[in-house]
């Protein structure tokens, strides 16, 4: 049975029309003076990326918060993340492959195949490591993340019927779009239902998500709040509300200097060409949080919480995300005709860093 607005999570009313609103404190100027020169180098190349692809500036400044805490030559110890956005290497390569000639990486792009089993690979070692040090280049790992961002919010989109919050798009990188449409349909629908018999793998991986400190399992609905908290915490940081008074009120004109110091040319696109590329959601059925068959927990090798850009194991298959995106753009529910023959990840964190010390 669907509650009233007023008996929902806050942060879910709003995303559905209610009058919770939660807002980022950009008002002062002063609040630039918190933005070392560093952090407003990269806080302009994250708008210049927002300007061109449309994506949320707000978002994707606090999905680097959460990420990398804007260092883009943040690395993980345990995988090969790394950059602004923490990209794997098969995601980056396949994000590089199939959307870097309309952004303006043609030659990275021509230079990477899609082997038969679905993976990327690129035949000249030197410009493999050209490719992956991109990802040390705030503006070329911003504009693959809008990308992909893009992308994820036109299925979730699709799936929910609305369109989604800024912190229900990030639920989607780290759950999948299907995932992150589950939740958000039985938060809404069967607010009462224990979080981690819906996600079994994901409460497994996730505990501090999943169960209170006392070991009590959260309900569907105060799993949602507290994905929708660490987000809002990272928007509300010190560091992301002076980006957003230094940029978020015009689009930028700061020059931004890439990884070679060459300054990269910003690529005129036709929106309507490159849209094409991506699934239509046109003709996708909202759904259902009773709909196991729809938005099933159904991979038990696999935890749910994948990110696009986070860790995988030190195989590195191909991102789920890049699979369904570009595998066959026939469709919302689309999917590659091949999967890569590796072995399955290991179990990870939601966050880069377990603590959380990047959201605040």
């Amino acid at each position: 049975m669907r509650r009233q607005a007023s008996e929902l999570p806050a942060p879910l009313n709003a995303a559905r029309g209610g009058h919770f609103i939660m807002s980022v404190d950009n008002s002062s100027a002063t609040q630039t003076a918190g933005l070392d020169p560093a952090r407003a180098r990269v806080a302009g190349a994250i708008k210049q990326a927002s300007n061109i692809s449309g994506v949320s500036f707000q978002y994707m400044l606090t999905t680097a918060k959460m990420e990398s805490d804007f260092d883009p030559a943040a690395g993980a110890t345990t995988s090969s993340a790394h950059g602004l956005y923490q990209f794997i290497d098969q995601t980056w390569l396949g994000t590089v492959k199939e959307a870097g000639t309309q952004l303006g990486y043609g030659t990275y792009s021509d230079a990477i195949s899609r082997t038969s089993s679905g993976s990327y690979a690129v035949d000249d070692p030197v410009m493999k490591r050209s490719i992956m040090k991109l990802r040390d280049d705030p503006q070329a790992a911003s504009s693959m993340a809008a990308a992909l961002t893009q992308s994820n919010s036109f299925k979730l989109t699709g799936l929910l019927g609305r369109r989604p919050s800024d912190s229900e798009l990030y639920m989607a990188h780290f759950m999948g779009v299907g995932g992150a449409a589950k939740l958000i349909a039985n938060a809404e629908d069967n607010p009462q239902a224990v979080g981690a018999r819906l996600f079994p793998n994901a409460a497994s991986a996730n505990r501090s998500i999943f169960y209170t400190r006392d070991g009590r399992a959260r309900s569907v609905s105060e799993v949602y709040s507290v994905l929708d908290a660490r987000y809002a915490s990272a928007a509300n940081s010190k560091v992301t509300r002076s980006a957003m008074a230094m940029y978020g009120g015009t689009p930028s004109t700061a020059e931004v200097a890439s990884a070679n110091g060459v300054q990269p040319t910003v690529p005129v696109i036709d929106n309507a060409s490159y849209l094409q590329t991506f699934p239509n959601t046109r003709a996708a059925t909202p759904v259902s949080a009773t709909s196991p068959t729809t938005v099933a927990d159904n991979a038990p090798t696999t935890p749910a919480f994948r990110s696009i850009y986070q860790p995988g194991d030190t195989t590195q298959p191909v991102s789920t995300t890049v699979q369904k995106l570009w595998g066959n753009n026939a469709s919302l529910t689309s999917v590659a005709s091949a999967t890569p023959d590796v072995r399955p990840p290991q179990p990870l964190d939601l966050f880069s860093d377990r603590s959380g010390t990047f959201s605040s």
